[in-house]
Parts: C-alpha cells; structure tokens; sequence
C-alpha cells in the first residue's frame, strides 16, 4: 500500500470507505478467476441496509440457541428477485416479538443453560420456584434430544407424541430405547452426553400428533394440547413443540386460555411461519399467504404476555447463512418473512420461560 492508505476493520468496507481487499492463493489462479469476482452478485438494484455493527454471542462459537439480542448482520448484497414490504414489516414484528428484554438476563435468571435448540432459564430449573413435575415432547422423528435431556438431566418423566415417523426408524417411539436408565452416559462436568438415545426417567411414548382440534386425518390421530394439559397443576409442565406447522392454532387455543396456559413452565419450540397442518382448523384453510402470516405474527406476539423469550437460533443461523452460495449468480426468490436487511425469519427455533419464574407480575 502506498504511503498514507488506511487499514480499517473490514465490516466498514461496504460503507463507502476506500480499502484494501486481499487474497490469499496463486497469484496466476486469482488473476484467472477475477473476472467472475467482477460480477455483480445477487440483485445490484437493490441496496442492502446498513446497520450498526454487533458481535456474535461468545464470539459466534456456540452451536446452540443463543441468549439476548440477536446479532443479525446485513448480507454484502441484496439476494432477492425483488422486496414486498409486508414481508419485511412482518419480519421486523418477528424479530421484536422473540428478542429478549432486560427482564430475562441472565443475572435475572441465575444464568442459562445452552443446548441444541434450548437457551433454559436457570430459575425454572433450581428449585427456588418450585420444580416441574413432566415434559409433553410433541414432534420426536428418529430422535428427541430435548426429551433424553429432560430425563438425564431432572430425571422428570416425559411423554413423546409422533404420528408421521415409521416405528422401525424411531426407537423411543417404537419403546425399544433405554427407558429410566440409571447408566446413560455423562461428560467430564457430569451433564449429559447424548452420544446414544437413552432416557433417564420414564418415557411413554404416544402414536399421535397435535393439533387445534382432535381429528383422524388420513389414519393419523390428532390430539389437542387442552387434552394432554387436563389434571396437571399451575407450572408443572416443561412444553415443546416441533410439528412443522401445526403450532399455530395450538398457541392460539393457549393464548386464549391464561388458567392452561400457566401450567406451562417452559416451551422451546421450532416455528415454521407460513406452514399448515392437514389437521388445521377448517376457518384458516382458506386465508391467503399474507393473511395467514399475518395471523402467525400476532399469534408470536400474544406468547409475551405470561412469557419471557430466552433466547432463539436465529443468530446461529445467521452466522451459518451464505447467499453467495445460493443466491450470488442468480437472486433468489422472496421467503415468506424476512427483515429489511435480508435476512428471513421463516423457521428457527426459540425458547420461553414463564414470567413469574423470574419474579415479575403478570399484571
């Protein structure tokens, strides 16, 4: 560089600053290939947002659902055909809706516990508020994680719900996995590994799935969480729910209901935005794309009057997501939801903690 040119961190080469790119490779490979790095990527009549500079929770290292505001940065070009601002206001409530506040830090809750797709509260594990007494695991495929965990870890007993997996690929469906095991492998701290399936309490697993209603569709029992919920007392139920699409008229039967809703400790859950069920409720099937979503996001909304949003995967999905792979020669379609910077929010997976958990007012 000549004398007087400026080194500066490389977020702020996309800001109109002047600086200097290197490559590291053969130099008569990099002259070959410069032509292609000549053009234009994604959509060049679109500009990209800029926003302030974050930094990735521990240093971008954890795998795992992650705590507090999530860092979200701007892709270097815009990946989309084009922009719908329905589309990206609906993100921006998304993202609002399932962005931690000061009231669930992790001074407020004792510290988190981090794994897979759960970001726990402390609180709603270490006794202070009582304990939970089961865990409703709806969604299990090959494996549930979440359900070994909630096992090995606060030996509660757990009942698994499926109604798609065939048995032969799902053993604790199928009853065949290690069932209150007092040998399931531990790490050197003394938490659970979960190299094998194996349950270190009690598991019962059930041949159905949820739904807003309980219905036989195509031979496939669906059963509603109203149900499972009977005879269980006020924060007694560890929740969650991966049923690719038919959460909504779940959640809107249980926003609905503060006395059910409030036997629910927590929920970790995966939402699919724009997803329907063969089980949904007859008055949805019928509402356009932007009405359905728009029903979602307000549905995501209601969660933060008895919850507290923990923590989600969104910015580990940020941290994994690369348009020039998929999207840099040729822009890609619009998703159903994404923010203004690009970046969509159709499905990921985010955890709650009940308010009175971490001693706040329902009122």
């Amino acid at each position: 560089p000549s004398d007087g040119t400026e080194l500066i961190n490389h977020v702020q080469c996309d800001r109109g600053r002047k600086a200097l790119r290197f490559r590291v490779g053969d130099p008569d490979q990099l002259a070959r290939e410069e032509p292609k790095l000549k053009k234009a990527l994604g959509n060049p009549l679109i500009p990209v947002p800029q926003e302030e500079p974050c930094s990735y929770y521990g240093e971008g290292k954890s795998q795992s659902s992650r705590p507090g505001k999530p860092c979200l940065p701007p892709p270097p070009f815009w990946p989309y055909t084009g922009v719908t601002e329905w589309r990206t206001e609906l993100g921006s409530r998304i993202l609002a809706a399932v962005t931690p506040t000061e009231e669930v830090s992790e001074a407020r809750c004792g510290g988190y516990y981090l794994l897979g797709d759960q970001t726990w509260c402390n609180k709603a594990f270490d006794g202070s508020h009582g304990y939970g007494q089961v865990g409703l695991s709806f969604g299990i495929e090959e494996r549930d994680m979440w359900g070994e965990l909630v096992t090995q870890k606060f030996r509660l007993p757990v009942h698994l719900y499926d109604c798609y997996i065939p048995l032969e690929r799902s053993p604790p469906m199928a009853g065949t996995s290690p069932n209150n095991s007092q040998t399931c492998l531990k790490d050197l701290r003394g938490e659970p590994k979960l190299e094998a399936i194996c349950y270190g309490a009690n598991y019962h697993p059930h041949r159905s799935c949820l739904a807003g209603q309980d219905i036989v569709v195509e031979s496939r029992h669906f059963v509603t969480l109203e149900e499972q919920l009977k005879g269980w007392s006020k924060l007694s139920v560890h929740l969650k729910i991966d049923v690719e699409g038919s959460e909504w008229d779940v959640l809107e039967w249980l926003i609905s209901n503060p006395a059910e809703w409030d036997k629910v400790r927590t929920l970790d859950m995966e939402i699919h935005f724009g997803f329907g069920s063969a089980a949904e409720l007859p008055q949805y099937k019928a509402l356009s794309l932007q009405e359905k979503l728009t029903r979602q996001v307000s549905i995501m909304e209601g969660l933060r009057k008895r919850f507290f949003c923990t923590g989600s995967t969104l910015e580990v999905y940020r941290q994994g997501w690369t348009p020039q792979d998929n999207c840099g020669v040729e822009p890609c379609g619009e998703p159903p939801v994404y923010l203004p910077n690009g970046f969509s929010v159709t499905a990921f997976a985010v955890s709650y903690v009940h308010k009175e958990l971490v001693d706040v007012s329902l009122e």
